[in-house]
């Protein structure tokens, strides 16, 4: 085993001998508002459920393009806290709904620094320091130009594809899961599909996860949905949370199933390290 390897399996030791959070890196194969808003309002319950939540944003995205996230103008990204220390930027922030944001890097020009192997090991040591200090971590991610995740930890952890009923949003999805199997090999995949109800959504994992089945020989595993509801328009609108600002409504039923499902399910980086 190489050095590289042998300070990521020691550090994903480390954390797991600790307090275990659960990190679960969130794909989109929805539009960027609707992913947005699925992040937020999925971090919300979790942190009423009790949990201390942590969203970190882990895309290229520019930090004024990220602003529905709650992250602070003088919100450092945890890149430049690596490569300027000097600014002594605060790199967590505490939403008003109870969460914590972070942010991995900013602009598509700052991830040619991941392809320094140094540079990656000191995120993930800085990455996997902020995770401790959590419950649950959920990750806004994209995979990056070999179609891998920004850091290597999070192939580990729990991957959940984000979906919509949408026939482009379908292609995107397994194109997603395409990409991760031919870098990380056969694993199984969470599904959850948004604008539809309980039977639309069972019919579109159905299908993907039938194709997937077929053709990538890997099981995907339904983790739920979230149906159309004007309520979550209004919410965002008012810098809220559905379960917040309309706690009775079908949307805020379905967040708080998702959320206790995943509470319920508690745990972390099952994968074995040598």
């Amino acid at each position: 085993m190489n050095q590289q390897h042998k300070d990521q399996a020691a550090g994903l030791r480390r954390l797991m001998a600790g307090p275990k959070p659960r990190i679960i890196s969130l794909l989109s194969a929805a539009s960027k508002p609707e992913h947005a808003r699925f992040m937020t309002n999925l971090a919300a319950p979790l942190y009423r459920q009790g949990n201390k939540v942590l969203i970190v944003e882990a895309t290229s995205a520019l930090m004024r393009e990220v602003g529905h996230y709650g992250i602070n103008a003088e919100q450092g990204t945890l890149l430049e806290a690596i490569m300027r220390p000097e600014l002594h930027q605060p790199l967590i922030n505490n939403d008003s709904q109870g969460y914590s944001v972070a942010k991995l890097l900013s602009g598509n020009s700052a991830g040619r620094f991941l392809q320094n192997d140094n540079i990656k090991q000191q995120l993930e040591r800085i990455f996997l320091a902020m995770a401790s200090q959590h419950d649950i971590v959920l990750v806004d991610a994209a995979l990056n130009a070999q179609d891998a995740m920004p850091l290597d930890v999070l192939h580990h952890g729990e991957i959940l594809i984000h979906m919509t009923r949408d026939v482009g949003s379908i292609t995107q999805a397994y194109t997603l899961i395409k990409q991760l199997c031919g870098q990380i090999g056969r694993r199984s995949f969470d599904i959850v599909v948004s604008h539809a109800s309980e039977a639309q959504a069972r019919v579109v994992f159905n299908n993907i996860a039938e194709v997937a089945r077929r053709h990538l020989y890997i099981e995907l595993d339904f983790a739920g949905m979230i149906p159309s509801d004007e309520h979550l328009g209004i919410a965002a609108k008012l810098g809220r949370s559905v379960i917040e600002a309309f706690p009775m409504t079908k949307a805020a039923a379905a967040f708080k199933a998702l959320a206790g499902k995943i509470d319920h399910n508690h745990g972390l980086l099952e994968t074995s390290l040598s």
